[in-house]
């Protein structure tokens, strides 16, 4: 909002009520964006209620895959073989069965 008062140049950016009587004295400008206001309805035919649902599952799948990697990251990288060849494997006369 833009407004002169006594010969001064005055600005109000924010959430101001316009009144009455501050349209005496005051002009208000119209806001820069749109809001982008939507509504959701509770029509859904079968078709849409299939598409929800896929999308759902798949959303399901990737946010699920994404914390299993993420997990595995952080884990994974302390895990080191004690046994590092089949030399120490013989020396220690473990029982190994395949």
């Amino acid at each position: 909002m833009i407004f002169f008062l006594d010969q001064k140049f005055d600005a109000v950016a924010g959430d101001v009520a316009i009144r009455s009587s501050r349209l005496d004295y005051l002009d208000f400008t119209q806001a820069y964006t749109e809001s982008g206001l939507e509504m959701v309805t509770s029509y859904i035919t079968g078709w849409s209620r299939m598409v929800v649902f896929v999308w759902l599952f798949v959303s399901l799948i990737i946010t699920q895959s994404y914390t299993a990697s993420f997990t595995s990251m952080l884990t994974a990288q302390r895990l080191e073989p004690t046994i590092t060849n089949i030399e120490v494997l013989r020396n220690t006369n473990v029982t190994v069965g395949y």
